[in-house]
């Protein structure tokens, strides 16, 4: 098997009426966050279903897979990477794939890309590696212009999120909380929110008594969702408030 013959199997499945719709689901127009990309029109649990007898794959055919100019096949190498990380044994074997990422991180270019693989590519491996290794890669991708690494790096804090530690999501929320973009704003509720739920409620009220009057309304909104009435009230309230005094 190689990425020829599951390029073949997609391409067969292609919809010309869903590529459509993705297209503009995604934004792919002039201006939009994923302008210019391209659609074969192939649902995701479609895409991940043909993916699945390749997760063996070669990294230098997964390569042309995640260089590919359609979505769906980009989507394919990524859910095969992310198979072969899940099932990596060794960090050695997990570094290998980190940095393949890495070196094809230009093609993770859309949230969909990054909501399926950071944690898992990303966020492993930073957890077995020193702090100071991680810190200094940690706050490389915060620095990044381009949102897609920005993003990455935010999603990536889920590992640590899930295992109890809310220490890393906070350090990179609070960092990119000035983030223009909305695609970000939604990434930095949604990772705080996970906070409060898996490993810290303290560590997310902590950081809202600091910034929710400040910080994005959507990030605010996306943070507190699981609150009660009363809890959401007071934190858009304090935003509510700062609105009003500018």
């Amino acid at each position: 098997m190689n990425h020829t013959q599951l390029i073949a199997q997609l391409e067969k499945l292609g919809n010309k009426k869903r590529s459509l719709g993705s297209a503009r689901f995604f934004k792919t127009y002039k201006g939009g966050y994923a302008e210019g990309d391209k659609f074969l029109g192939i649902t995701v649990p479609t895409t991940r279903a043909i993916a699945k007898p390749y997760e063996k794959l070669a990294l230098s055919e997964v390569s042309k897979l995640v260089k590919n100019p359609y979505h769906e096949i980009r989507l394919a190498g990524l859910v095969i990477l992310v198979a072969q990380a899940k099932k990596s044994k060794t960090l050695a074997e997990r570094k290998k794939i980190f940095d393949f990422y890495m070196k094809h991180v230009r093609y993770v270019n859309n949230w969909d890309f990054v909501d399926a693989t950071a944690e898992y590519v990303v966020g492993a491996y930073l957890s077995e590696i020193s702090h100071t290794q991680c810190l200094v890669f940690i706050n490389k991708m915060i620095a990044s212009k381009n949102m897609w690494e920005n993003r990455i790096i935010m999603i990536a804090t889920f590992h640590e999120i899930k295992k109890g530690n809310g220490k890393m999501a906070v350090y990179v929320a609070e960092r990119l909380l000035g983030h223009k973009h909305d695609l970000m704003h939604k990434a930095v509720g949604w990772m705080l929110r996970e906070v409060g739920k898996r490993a810290s409620k303290k560590e997310l009220t902590d950081f809202l008594d600091k910034h929710a009057a400040t910080m994005p309304r959507t990030a605010l909104r996306y943070a507190i969702e699981h609150f009660s009435a009363s809890e959401r009230a007071k934190y858009m309230g304090m935003k509510n408030r700062s609105v009003l005094a500018i």
